[in-house]
């Protein structure tokens, strides 16, 4: 049976009001569309406190940039939060990047202030919590992009709604 409100203490009231109402927004980049070696290109994705995504892909090979917005499945948001908590997000190990580097650049904004961690592409598999963030994290960007941007992922469908954006008129 749960306590009621009138029983906890004025430090878990505030606690369990600021956790109710804490937003976080996703902002996820990973590649360099100017990396002779990169061959995806650059992504740069957004996931709102609601789910809502945008991403903005750079294409290293043709010089294009694709845009689309969907909706991430709760549960994979849900998931997520999780993996983020055993990585101990924001916590990053120590690394030195070599030259060339794909990076991938996690910043959550909590309410508003940002937090960050930046990893290498090929490293963020090895490590607990962060492998299975951005395997999640990359399983969006392939869906949103309809398959265009074919990043591995071990994700079952986990977006919907997905919508092309079409090119600004220059």
């Amino acid at each position: 049976m749960c306590p009621s409100s009138d029983s906890l203490s004025e430090e878990d009231r505030r606690r369990v009001y600021h956790s109710a109402m804490t937003t976080r927004q996703v902002h996820y980049t990973v590649g360099n569309e100017n990396n002779p070696s990169d061959p995806f290109g650059r992504s740069v994705l957004v996931i709102s406190p609601d789910g809502a995504a945008s991403l903005e892909h750079h294409f290293s090979r043709s010089r294009t940039v694709g845009r689309w917005t969907g909706r991430v499945d709760p549960v994979a948001l849900a998931s997520l939060w999780g993996a983020l908590e055993l990585a101990g997000f924001p916590a990053m190990p120590t690394a030195t990047f070599l030259p060339g580097s794909s990076l991938r650049q996690l910043t959550i904004d909590v309410d508003g202030t940002p937090q960050q961690a930046l990893i290498d592409w090929h490293g963020a598999g090895k490590l607990p919590g962060y492998a299975e963030a951005f395997d999640l994290l990359d399983g969006v960007i392939r869906q949103l992009s309809g398959d265009t941007v074919k990043y591995p992922t071990k994700q079952p469908p986990i977006v919907h709604e997905v919508a092309e954006v079409p090119q600004p008129v220059a």
